[in-house]
Parts: structure tokens; C-alpha cells; sequence
């Protein structure tokens, strides 16, 4: 059946409560007749990709499939991120999904990128589109203003971050309710 793949690479709660139901709000409305999914990984991309300096994962592999299924999302697709999928080229990696998956929507953060080394991004996705009729939402990024003024983009990085200096409450925050949900 044709699907709709909603934000990719998501790695943590801040990526699911946040990106996916940020990313589900504005879906056009034709969207409600594919089947609704996500990519993630068994293991979080920056624990591979940066181990010396990765402050641990926010939510197991379990936790986050419990989580799309509670988000109501069809279903998800785990990719063991190995040399071979590493070396795959962005565009490739799409037209796979269409082929083997037949992808109708792809929905992103705006600053999604995938492919060798992030080289595939928004603009030669959507080029991607076009040629392909592929049809892509790319979404703004969530904020959150701190106390004392700063605003920060909720990521999973961010709430790592918080969590390493010791403000969970704020990590807590960012998790369980707005801007997150």
C-alpha cells in the first residue's frame, strides 16, 4: 500500500513527542489515505558516529517503538546503520523507499539531510521530488526560550545536553508537554 514516511532518522523522545507530532499537524489532507510510518535506527546515529562524546541514548529501541505505535503511526521501518547503508548516496536512498516501498509523501524537519555524510539535502530533495512526483513537507524547527532569555532548538542533542549538566526539570519539561506535544 502507498505510505507517507514521517521524519526519518529519529532518535530520541525529544525527535518522536516533538518532530513526528509537529511534523503529523500540518500533513496535506490527501495524506490520510497512506499509511503513516518512520525510519529510526536500532542505535542512535551520533552513539556511532560520535562514541567518544555521546552523552547516552534517551530512550531505548523498545521505548520508541512503543511510542509510534501510541502515536498512531502505521509502522516503522529499523535500519541497522552499517558501512554499506553509511556509503548509500541520499538519492538512492529514496528511490529505494519508493521502489521497494512505494513512498507517496516524504514529511522532514527543514534541516533534514541523508545520504554519504548528510550530502543530500532539502534542495536536492526537493529537486528529488519534483522529477520523481514525490510529494515532501518540510516543517520549522521547535524553540524553546530558556529563563533567562536564550532560545534553543529542541533536539535530542539538546535534551542530552540538559540532562549531562543536570537540569532535569527542564529535560523533563521539553519531554512530557509543550513545545514538544
Amino acid at each position: 500500500d502507498p505510505f507517507a514516511l514521517l521524519d526519518t532518522v529519529i532518535h530520541g523522545v525529544a525527535g518522536f513527542s516533538g518532530g513526528v507530532q509537529h511534523i503529523l499537524l500540518p500533513l496535506p489532507d490527501d495524506a490520510g489515505a497512506l499509511a503513516s510510518g518512520l525510519i529510526t535506527f536500532k542505535r542512535p546515529l551520533p552513539a556511532l558516529k560520535h562514541s567518544d562524546d555521546y552523552a547516552g541514548d534517551i530512550c531505548s529501541l523498545e521505548e520508541r517503538l512503543k511510542l509510534i505505535e501510541e502515536l498512531g503511526l502505521d509502522f516503522a521501518i529499523v535500519v541497522d546503520f552499517n558501512p554499506d547503508f553509511a556509503s548509500m548516496k541520499g538519492i538512492d536512498f529514496l528511490n529505494l523507499l519508493v521502489q521497494k516501498f512505494n513512498m507517496k509523501l516524504l514529511a522532514e524537519g527543514i534541516d533534514f539531510r541523508c545520504g554519504y555524510k548528510g550530502a543530500t539535502d532539502t534542495q536536492a530533495i526537493k529537486y528529488w521530488s519534483a522529477q520523481s512526483g514525490i510529494k515532501t513537507l518540510f516543517v520549522d524547527p521547535i524553540y524553546y526560550t530558556q529563563a533567562d532569555g536564550s532560545v534553543e532548538r529542541v533536539s535530542s542533542s539538546y535534551i542530552r545536553q540538559l540532562i549531562k549538566k543536570g537540569y532535569m526539570t527542564t529535560a523533563r519539561e521539553l519531554l512530557a508537554k509543550s513545545p514538544l506535544t
